[in-house]
């Protein structure tokens, strides 16, 4: 089935672009979340005719984007804090969603979390890097660094575990 995207679908295509997908994709995805638009001959002509609206407001995105990813590298590294036991583990995981609001909090950049993406989960003190996609073609990395807020002392109970186990 052929389809207009009306926005960039991540490994599919960019706004404006007419590309083939299967129909079940199309009717169940991309259609229903407002991302893309079937390709009749009526939409064809409508797309011709916007084409250069919907340049203007990508070019328009893309120079956000770039701002955006400047005002990030230009922030150097976002530090955060939180209670970890002793041998550095943290108690509960540092979620992309926690990231973007230290960020938007500490630096005034507003970032969506489904942008961020981490190579491994933060759940122990130490150097992260977060990963972040603005655009399909914009992409920043930002390193976090998390210490321990608190160190808590591990029960006994764990302790004899790890000592058994080994």
């Amino acid at each position: 089935m052929q389809v207009i995207l009306k926005k960039d679908v991540q490994n599919l295509g960019e706004a404006g672009e007419v590309v083939s997908v299967k129909d079940g994709y199309a009717r169940n995805l991309l259609i229903p979340r407002n991302l893309a638009e079937i390709a009749t001959e009526g939409a064809l002509k409508n797309r011709e005719q916007n084409l250069a609206r919907i340049q203007a407001k990508q070019e328009k995105l893309h120079q956000e984007a770039l701002a955006k990813a400047e005002a990030i590298q230009n922030f150097g590294q976002l530090e955060l804090t939180a209670k970890a036991g002793e041998s550095g583990k943290l108690f509960g995981t540092i979620t992309t969603k926690k990231l973007c609001e230290e960020l938007k909090e500490k630096a005034n950049i507003e970032i969506d979390r489904k942008t961020v993406s981490l190579n491994a989960p933060i759940n122990k003190v130490g150097e992260f890097t977060m990963l972040i996609k603005l655009t399909s073609k914009v992409k920043t990395e930002l390193k976090v660094v998390v210490t321990a807020s608190e160190i808590v002392k591990e029960s006994i109970e764990e302790t004899v575990e790890e000592n058994t186990e080994a």
